[in-house]
């Protein structure tokens, strides 16, 4: 584990295995770009989106990605309204993962879950 965390933080490009947000950024321009349309992406300031990662999700995406900016999260309003969103879909996911779900909650939710999703099941 030791080795692991030391070659992470000798190249900032790596992307941790099990970090979530560079795959959910790649399928979220994918998604907002699939009529063709670039996606310009606003994010909150943040360590895990260095200025490696950011040129390879560019490579990674070509035109789809139309550019990256970093806002504050603490004025943003885009940026606070998406984290209030995935704080209740994370919450509303937890509960049902864990036998404590409210089935119309937890409908309203599937609505907004990609049908490749690992949690999008029967």
């Amino acid at each position: 584990m030791a080795a692991y965390r030391a070659r992470l933080a000798s190249d900032p490009g790596l992307v941790p295995v099990l970090d979530p947000l560079v795959p959910a950024v790649i399928h979220t321009v994918r998604h907002w770009s699939a009529d063709g349309t670039p996606v310009a992406l606003v994010h909150d300031e943040q360590l895990a989106l260095t200025p490696e990662r950011v040129l390879q999700l560019k490579a990674t995406l070509g035109p789809r990605l139309a550019g990256v900016r970093f806002v504050d999260s603490r004025a943003d309003a885009r940026v606070q309204i998406a984290d209030f969103l995935a704080g209740v879909a994370r919450r509303i996911a937890s509960d049902e993962l864990n036998g404590r779900g409210d089935a119309r909650l937890t409908g309203l939710l599937k609505s907004f879950v990609d049908a490749g999703s690992v949690w999008d099941d029967a």
